[in-house]
């Protein structure tokens, strides 16, 4: 079995309660309660508005005067237009005759006569004086040199004239505008719309009762709805907070569950990790170990058996192999250097035949030859004849050295290649980051079982 890495202990797991709808739904259904009790106040009040109702005839009467008094509305808009209208006219004339007086009043500010006949008058007069002769030279040459004079001013008081003359066009057209006026009045209309209206106050003067009540009972109403809309402010309000908790839960238990899910990662990782490490630092172990170490005390061993006279080398054994024979469980394939040959000889019978003398004989003294069974299993395992009699002892004495010194003239050699070996596998399990533990584990159970 390999070797379990202890993985980090796993931080305790938090418990998150689940928020309770109970007293949610408690509150929800308080409230629907009182919402079913507000309907049934508002039906009630519905039923009396419905049983407060005015006289058909009266509502019709009422719509008629109505729409009357917004048609004399209408009609006394249009009239006061036309007034209005009227009066900017007569405004516009009157400025426009106020700035040709001025223009009369500019020319005749000059001199002391104020229209034509004033000017006829004095030039008759003058010329009287004239022609009765009794006048001096002087005096006729000035007289008939204001005549003059003021012949040439009766020709410039001829534009005044005419300008009078659309002053006087204009006095005439503003009263003309004037009876207009005075034809175009609300006087009529404002009569109607009194008497109209006097009936429409006197129908609504009748149903002020029943118009009080029904108002009365359109704002209780009204309150109802207001507090049925705040029952249900109240259910979305319950729902609400509690949907935020349910929201905290959830985001909570997600996060908890990221938190196990990045826990279990890391902690097999970590496994994985150790597992990995454990696994390379045995294998570099076991590879680090001499070659053949096995095997050359194995030789070591079974050449003490065979001479009793050889001394094994002191050397520490790297895998605590003592002189004892190790009964193998399993047979071991020997990795033999290329270049070992192995001298093999033919096994003769353990039994000789009974032929000859001779045979006779050598099978008397070979009843006495025995080899324990575990040194015959060590041979074995090295692929070297087992020794049928004494005299083949020898041979198998020199097969032992000569293997002996094979294997440790290649265990220095064998060693780095097993080191470089591991190396190699260690950074492939490395770069597969541990992905063959499995795989290796399920292998040495089956090694195990097998054993």
């Amino acid at each position: 079995m390999s070797e379990k890495s202890a993985s980090p202990a796993p931080r305790p797991r938090k418990f998150i309660k689940r928020p309770d709808d109970s007293a949610m739904k408690a509150q929800v259904a308080q409230l629907r309660d009182e919402i079913k009790q507000l309907d049934a106040q508002t039906a009630e009040l519905t039923a009396q508005i419905n049983k407060l109702q005015i006289d058909q005839k009266v509502k019709d009467r009422q719509q008629e005067l109505r729409k009357e008094i917004k048609s004399l509305i209408s009609k006394q808009g249009t009239v006061k237009q036309q007034r209005n209208k009227i009066n900017d006219e007569i405004k516009q004339i009157d400025t426009q005759i106020k700035k040709r007086i001025a223009e009369i009043q500019a020319q005749t500010s000059k001199n002391q006569f104020k229209n034509v006949a004033e000017i006829d008058a004095r030039v008759n007069y003058l010329d009287s004086l004239v022609d009765a002769g009794n006048l001096k030279l002087a005096d006729e040459r000035r007289y008939v040199k204001e005549m003059s004079s003021l012949r040439k001013l009766r020709k410039d008081f001829g534009g005044i004239e005419k300008i009078q003359a659309l002053i006087d066009a204009d006095k005439e057209k503003i009263a003309d505008l004037k009876q207009k006026l005075s034809q175009v009045q609300n006087k009529e209309l404002n009569a109607q719309f009194d008497k109209v209206d006097a009936e429409l106050k006197q129908i609504d003067q009748d149903n002020k009762g029943t118009l009080t009540k029904r108002n009365a009972l359109y704002d209780k109403r009204g309150a109802l709805k207001k507090e049925k809309d705040a029952k249900y402010d109240a259910i979305r309000k319950v729902r609400g907070e509690f949907d935020d908790e349910m929201k905290k839960f959830k985001a909570a238990m997600a996060d908890e569950i990221k938190r196990r899910e990045e826990e279990d990662k890391d902690r097999i990782a970590a496994e994985k990790q150790a597992k990995l490490k454990a696994r390379a630092e045995r294998e570099l172990a076991e590879a680090s170990t001499p070659a053949f170490t096995t095997e050359i005390n194995s030789i070591h061993n079974l050449l003490s058996y065979f001479d009793p006279s050889y001394v094994k080398p002191a050397k520490k054994d790297p895998l605590g192999i003592n002189g004892s024979f190790v009964t193998q469980t399993s047979v071991r394939t020997v990795e033999m250097p290329a270049d070992v040959v192995v001298v093999k000889k033919e096994q003769e019978e353990f039994v000789p035949s009974s032929k000859s003398k001779k045979g006779k004989s050598k099978s008397k003294k070979n009843k006495n030859f025995t080899v324990d069974p575990d040194v015959i299993t060590e041979l074995s395992v090295l692929s070297i004849p087992f020794p049928t009699s004494e005299e083949s002892v020898a041979d198998t004495i020199k097969v032992l050295q000569e293997t002996l010194t094979a294997l440790e003239d290649k265990q220095e050699e064998q060693t780095k290649i097993n080191v470089e070996k591991a190396k190699a596998r260690i950074a492939e399990l490395e770069a597969k980051g541990g992905d063959d533990d499995d795989e290796e584990e399920q292998e040495e159970d089956a090694a195990a079982e097998e054993a």
